[in-house]
């Protein structure tokens, strides 16, 4: 008796430990869970660039932050008519404590990184009359910080001939541009629909405004990963700021209505391609 009850002991053991094993290989085997589209249709009807939805400027005036400019968010646009520089040059800035994107015309040029030190970019060779302009975009931001923005000093040096020519620009134009979904559809409405055709816009800092369609059941993640920072509108509504740090945005149903929605991203980068996609979970961690 003793011997069969040893035996039923040691099998109900190896039972239990095959179950267990079992369990753990269908853990380990479970599938992850799949993102779902949930956008139906989505076009862009409209494109508008940043500096449209300017609501205040100076002109001839030295450098300001937003603080002097009384600002406490948004995006500064700062533009310097340049001389002739036949030779490649070197762009330093004295303090700019937020993420400045500078284009020579509408030429982009490259970034300038607040956080990096010293904060100097390469310019190509320019000639009489063309524009330096740099966009300093502090989306979402809200502290009183005295160097939010540039201060001085701002010069160019450049290599002629030997010697060394340093330029220190004085005399500024200076925009500001507000958060904010009246801006947005302020600098909307100059443009026609139709007047900007998608591919002229892709890659520029500018308001975008989509019409969308999104499916009637789940959850709604709009998915930023094709644009670059700033934040979104859905009809009128301010969802939140999005950044490469946090590209996923949730979607509350209350903000949306039947058949098409109007989507407005604030992209003060701008995007790879501007296309917008939402899902049924967040993207971060995927």
């Amino acid at each position: 008796m003793k011997r069969f009850l040893t035996i039923t002991v040691f099998l109900t053991v190896l039972l239990s430990l095959a179950q267990t094993t079992e369990g753990r290989r269908r853990v380990r085997t479970r599938k992850a869970v799949v993102a779902k589209e949930v956008i139906q249709k989505s076009e862009l009807k409209g494109f508008a660039p940043i500096i449209f939805g300017a609501d205040s400027v100076v002109m001839n005036s030295p450098l300001r932050t937003k603080r002097e400019m009384g600002m406490t968010s948004g995006t500064m646009i700062y533009v310097c008519m340049l001389p002739d520089v036949k030779v490649p040059s070197m762009l330093t800035i004295g303090t700019c404590h937020d993420f400045a994107q500078v284009f020579i015309d509408d030429d982009y040029v490259g970034p300038i990184d607040g956080s990096e030190h010293p904060q100097t970019l390469k310019l190509p060779p320019v000639h009489d009359g063309q524009e330096l302009k740099i966009l300093v975009g502090a989306t979402g931001r809200r502290n009183l910080d005295d160097f939010v923005g540039i201060s001085e000093p701002l010069f160019l040096t450049a290599d002629i001939d030997g010697n060394e020519l340093t330029l220190t620009m004085k005399r500024w134009t200076i925009l500001t541009v507000p958060d904010g979904y009246d801006t947005a559809s302020k600098a909307l409405s100059v443009i026609a629909s139709d007047s900007i055709a998608q591919p002229v816009a892709q890659g520029m800092p500018g308001y975008y405004r989509f019409q969308t369609v999104f499916s009637r059941s789940g959850n709604i993640y709009l998915n930023m990963d094709n644009f670059g920072r700033g934040q979104v509108f859905v009809n009128g509504n301010p969802i939140g700021y999005f950044s490469n740090a946090q590209p996923s945005l949730a979607l509350h149903r209350r903000y949306l209505k039947r058949g098409f929605n109007e989507v407005v991203v604030l992209d003060v980068t701008g995007p790879r391609q501007a296309v917008l996609s939402a899902q049924n979970h967040p993207a971060v961690g995927q």
